[in-house]
């Protein structure tokens, strides 16, 4: 069986989740099968330093270039097939081009519909569908998680049978680290801020709490420079900036603030699946998050839970956990437990199996 992942993530995200998640897949399949990632020309920082790959790297493409880059892609990933002829094509992304000259089985991966369950905090249409036509010319679809196979199927319409379930893992590899960071006890959060993400009322607990911000710090990793409205959400409830820091930094960085934090908390209103689940379970970390479906599909009864809406319930479940060593110990022994399900050498045997039935 001959597989072949497209360019279309990779010409598309510099970084991110979902090109992790087929560079991972690759990795895995290679071990049993011919499998491939064509990226003829992409700016994927991932992708630029994994060797097993067919392309070139560019820091970006040049000014006014992106649809000649695109039909270059197009043209190299049909010569590609014309040669090879894979018998597995995998769309990496939401793209309508499929190659004409393919004559296999075509897969498209789905990770979450924020974008048309969020549409109005993206100021678009309540019938806004960007993955329409590449659904629609999917031989078979995974899913990330359950929830998003509920979404697609009330979203889209589309077939319960047309739509297989595969979680995803969490990097073996994912356990170098560095000496402490930060030596005072922290809440750790970490990634994009925006919309969906309820960072605001993250921040509020914070600040209401007393208890929590006169024991703890609240160090935030990734998701770029503060921004004004946080900025100013911090001024007008008076919280020392000294007990609020922002890091950025690379795997081994934010493995230590894993291995080290006091408790990692993902307060989202929605999520395809919560990759950071798994990644602070594995480093032993206490977690607190929000009580949504997802979030309960991966971890079950091995986190804090809370109302993502209610700052006052928000609170509650922080202070649970920080203030009792018995809980604190009794949910990181478990969540480390259920990190260890979710492995990519699993999520591969999962695809493999989904591509050999259909």
């Amino acid at each position: 069986m001959k597989i072949l992942f497209d360019y279309s993530i990779f010409a598309y995200q510099t970084l991110g989740g979902i090109s992790r998640y087929y560079i991972n897949l690759d990795k895995e399949i290679k071990k049993q099968y011919s499998c491939n990632i064509l990226a003829p020309a992409h700016y994927n920082k991932f992708l630029k330093e994994y060797s097993s790959y067919k392309g070139t790297y560019f820091k970006k493409f040049p000014r006014f270039t992106n649809k000649l880059f695109n039909l270059y892609n197009k043209i190299s990933t049909e010569q590609f097939i014309k040669f090879n002829e894979p018998e597995i094509y995998h769309k990496t992304y939401y793209t309508n081009f499929w190659p004409k000259n393919f004559k296999g089985k075509k897969f498209l991966t789905v990770y979450d519909l924020i974008h048309e369950k969020f549409y109005k905090d993206y100021n678009f249409s309540s019938d806004y569908r960007p993955k329409k036509k590449a659904l629609e010319n999917s031989d078979a679809i995974l899913a990330i998680s359950y929830k998003t196979k509920k979404d697609l199927v009330e979203i889209y319409g589309i077939s319960e049978k047309k739509i297989f379930v595969t979680h995803l893992g969490v990097n073996l590899e994912f356990s170098k680290s560095k000496t402490n960071i930060i030596k005072d006890p922290y809440i750790l959060y970490v990634g994009d801020r925006k919309r969906y993400k309820n960072f605001q009322n993250l921040l509020k607990a914070f600040a209401i709490s007393k208890k929590i911000n006169t024991n703890f710090k609240l160090v935030v990793f990734g998701g770029g420079k503060f921004l004004d409205d946080e900025k100013k959400l911090i001024n007008e409830n008076d919280l020392n900036q000294n007990k609020i820091i922002k890091i950025d930094g690379d795997d081994i960085v934010l493995n230590t603030l894993y291995k080290s934090a006091n408790l990692f908390v993902f307060p989202s209103k929605y999520e395809g699946f919560g990759l950071p689940l798994l990644e602070a379970a594995s480093n032993n970390c206490p977690i607190a998050c929000s009580r949504i479906e997802v979030f309960n599909e991966i971890m079950g009864q091995h986190a804090k839970y809370f109302d993502p809406y209610s700052v006052e319930e928000m609170i509650i479940s922080l202070e649970e956990v920080l203030f009792s060593e018995t809980v604190s110990k009794n949910l990181a022994s478990k969540a480390k437990l259920t990190s260890s399900n979710f492995s990519w050498s699993k999520c591969a045997n999962e695809t493999l199996k989904i591509y050999k039935d259909i």
